[in-house]
């Protein structure tokens, strides 16, 4: 496991935006080249993000499990599992966002990614600037939580149930 920030590991347990001695946002990266998980921390860590990276899944999964980010930061291809399949398995553990960064941009590969549960997807190679501006997007999605579907909506004296009438 590599750390490349100064950020103690407080477990997180202080909410999402990091513990009370460090408020930026914690992305955990991965990808199994070093020089571009380094690269990428670097920039990202000048951007105002704290970075925790993995350079396989099953590292990914501990870090995961132990740090709790804000984001993910997920390569399609790993060497010991599949990044879809990686996606998946923290999406069915906590609802964190999780953006796809690889070279692979085929449209289908695009639309499985965004279908099995990344929250958004981008090839590589990219600009910092756009990944950076993707990223406070989707935290800023993530942080508004969505009324379900089934809750009664009050609209004037009345209530009525989203979907009712059709």
């Amino acid at each position: 496991m590599t750390t490349l920030t100064d950020r103690p590991d407080t477990g997180r347990s202080d909410g999402p935006s990091g513990s009370a001695h460090d408020s930026r946002p914690l992305v955990l990266v991965v990808d199994d080249e070093e020089s571009y998980r380094q690269a990428l921390a670097s920039g990202l860590s000048r951007e105002g993000f704290a970075v925790e990276v993995a350079g396989d899944g099953h590292e990914a999964l501990r870090l995961f499990h132990r740090v709790h980010p804000d984001l993910v930061l997920l390569d399609v291809m790993l060497p010991d599992q599949s990044g879809i399949e990686l996606c998946q398995r923290m999406r069915a553990l906590a609802p964190v966002p999780i953006i796809m960064v690889t070279a692979r941009d085929s449209e289908v590969d695009v639309v499985l990614g965004l279908e099995l549960g990344a929250s958004d997807y981008v090839a590589k190679p990219f600009r910092l600037r756009e990944l950076v501006a993707r990223m406070r997007a989707v935290l800023r999605r993530g942080a508004a939580t969505p009324a379900p579907l089934d809750q009664v909506l009050q609209v004037g004296p009345s209530g009525s149930t989203p979907g009712a009438g059709r």
